[in-house]
């Protein structure tokens, strides 16, 4: 589970080897966390209890810190990932990573920060649908699905309630950019295409989340071109 609590990472794992592409990772045994307060890095607390999972959630619901990433491995997984999700109202989203003939990756600029086009599911709706949707309205690029990225959980506060957002992230083509225009509606300042340079330099100004999703894109692209799909 791909959680970020206040844009932190707070991902859960279903076994420790989840945790094997870390680089410098510290890896503690939950008994020996009372508090998250003053790590750093790339944390894994091994062996946590439902209630220490929950009682971590609730400190950082509370908190935001910038210089650390955590990655929960709890006694119970599907145990804890059901209370964890009763602590939230879940609202579903999609959106997509775009590229062109080029390679080129598509980034829209909100709210001072790039970002990705994604929004939320209407009704009669399913993911796919909402992700192509959303994009070429928030685009207005005509775009191919492909196929999924990964899964994100975000948190934010709508009149103090707490909200979980699922977004399903895919792969797109751009079929036809000729219309290409920000959705100033939906507060969308900017569009660019962007190669991997751009992209890293951009994604400094972004949410961890959207970093999150391109680093699994670009592993999965990688790992097509090496496969030599």
């Amino acid at each position: 589970m791909n959680l970020f609590i206040n844009d932190t990472p707070f991902f859960l794992l279903r076994s420790l080897d989840e945790a094997k592409p870390l680089k410098h990772k510290n890896i503690i045994s939950g008994e020996e966390v009372p508090s998250l307060q003053h790590l750093t890095g790339a944390v894994v607390i091994i062996d946590v209890s439902i209630e220490k999972s929950l009682a971590f959630l609730r400190e950082l619901m509370a908190n935001h810190y910038e210089d650390v990433s955590f990655r929960i491995l709890p006694e119970f997984y599907n145990e804890t990932k059901s209370l964890i999700r009763e602590e939230f109202k879940i609202i579903d989203a999609a959106g997509g990573v775009v590229t062109n003939k080029e390679g080129k990756v598509l980034l829209i600029y909100r709210l001072k920060k790039w970002d990705l086009p994604k929004g939320k599911l209407d009704k009669g709706e399913n993911f796919k649908m909402t992700a192509v949707r959303e994009v070429e309205e928030e685009t207005r690029v005509k775009v191919k699905l492909k196929h999924r990225i990964t899964t994100t959980w975000h948190t934010y506060t709508i009149k103090d309630k707490p909200i979980l957002k699922r977004t399903k992230w895919y792969a797109m083509a751009c079929l036809d950019d000729a219309g290409m225009t920000p959705q100033k509606a939906e507060n969308i300042e900017k569009l660019a295409w962007m190669n991997d340079e751009e992209v890293a330099t951009a994604l400094k100004k972004s949410y961890r989340s959207i970093r999150h999703v391109m680093e699994v894109f670009q592993q999965q692209r990688q790992a097509r071109v090496a496969g030599g799909a």
